[in-house]
């Protein structure tokens, strides 16, 4: 299978592992550097931010641990400590080993925020290092953004991130409006439903994916259904009810993996068949593994590198995590890997651990290469890192791609 262009390059990943050097990929910030004052405060070499000590450097984040949430959470947790865990085995970063902690938010929105106020202000953090989830993790972007607290790489997609309206949140995933729209497109190239539906967690993720879908159909005569979810539902009666009434032909579904299972279940009960279209977390193999027989045929939004042997950086990628841990990495295992490989960099390559160097080293990057995501480049008033989105199907056990991520 032909791998995506964006990810020539970053096939080093298993070298990484044997002679433990990072991957580069953003230069070095220069002395007098654009970065963003007003935001990070000016960086001083010499001194030095919470969490960091001559021996170590902490970092952390919340994630589900629990609820129809975990699944995904745990997997993100297990991919950075793993990715830590090699940095740390080959000497740290700048003479210091990074600590990890994560905290079980449940999914909640008010339980991130406490329990990213336990990081900062127990735990003491010096960054936060990626995250899973969106509603949850916007639940504690307001007191970070108070804290000036930097966060990089969370796996939160929202169009209320990625921008200077919250200049401390550093993204390398895109939005939901960008993931459905560019989905969509590839729909309406290649059918022309009339009748369309979504079932999304309630909020911002629903609204922007609605958002998304709406303008990839523009003024196209097709009619589009919104049903909200709460996450943790167990019963899907009503909203098949809804779906059947409807009579949608492609159902887009951007909910928990649990909770899209369970809704794909109550669906195959009544024999409603039909196309499914869901958010890049349906392409782990973890939930492909579990929910496989009632997802055939759902088309999946491809964020990072498709996890095939037959994709070099994949086989790469694989290799080391399989060495490191003794088992096969899923999406979210690499999702977390990509976060640790991120949040390192920007560590590394920081002139002083203090938190306003560390966001003007962020902002020096220029086109990153992990591997696994498409390059990454953020500025003094850019913080959305990429813009791709690919395509694939679910075929028996594995991923098919239709669309490369570009």
């Amino acid at each position: 299978m032909a791998h995506s262009p964006l990810f020539t390059g970053a096939r080093a990943l298993a070298g990484i592992a044997a002679v433990g050097l990072l991957l580069t990929g953003c230069a070095a910030t220069a002395s007098g550097s654009g970065s963003n004052l007003a935001v990070s405060g000016v960086c001083v070499p010499t001194e030095v931010g919470p969490g960091v000590t001559d021996s170590v450097i902490k970092v952390g984040t919340t994630m589900p641990l629990s609820g129809s949430g975990a699944a995904t959470g745990m997997a993100t947790r297990d991919g950075q400590q793993a990715y830590y865990d090699m940095v740390n085995a080959d000497g740290g970063v700048q003479g210091r080993q990074i600590e990890l902690t994560v905290l079980d938010d449940e999914y909640d929105p008010s339980t991130a925020q406490s329990r990213m106020r336990q990081l900062v202000e127990q735990e003491e953090i010096f960054v936060v290092s990626g995250g899973e989830g969106t509603p949850n993790f916007l639940g504690a972007v307001p007191y970070l953004e108070r804290n000036k607290v930097p966060a990089i790489a969370p796996y939160a997609p929202s169009d209320e991130l990625g921008n200077m309206k919250n200049p401390h949140i550093f993204m390398a995933a895109v939005d939901y409006i960008t993931e459905f729209e560019s989905v969509t497109n590839y729909i309406l190239q290649n059918d022309s439903p009339s009748r369309v539906a979504l079932v999304a967690v309630a909020g911002n993720v629903g609204e922007n994916s609605e958002a998304g879908i709406k303008k990839a159909i523009g003024d196209k005569e097709i009619d589009l259904l919104y049903i909200p979810e709460t996450p943790g539902t167990t019963d899907f009666t009503p909203i098949v009810t809804q779906l059947t009434q409807a009579g949608a032909e492609y159902v887009y579904l951007v909910l928990t993996n649990a909770d899209t299972g369970g809704l794909l279940k109550a669906m195959d009960r009544v024999g409603y068949t039909p196309t499914t279209v869901a958010w890049g977390g349906m392409s782990d193999e973890s939930y492909i593994e579990e929910y496989g027989d009632v997802s055939q045929g759902m088309l999946v939004a491809l964020e990072t590198a498709n996890l095939s042997t037959e994709d070099p950086t994949a086989a790469d990628f694989i290799a080391t995590y399989t060495d490191l841990t003794g088992k096969a990495p899923t999406k979210f295992n690499q999702q977390g890997w990509v976060q640790a490989m991120i949040t390192t960099e920007a560590l590394k390559k920081a002139k002083g651990l203090s938190r306003p160097c560390v966001i003007e080293s962020l902002e020096s990057f220029n086109g990153f290469e992990t591997g696994i995501y498409p390059p990454i480049t953020w500025g003094a008033d850019r913080r959305d890192g990429v813009k791709s989105v690919g395509v694939a199907v679910i075929e028996g056990t594995t991923l098919r791609v239709l669309q490369d991520v570009k």
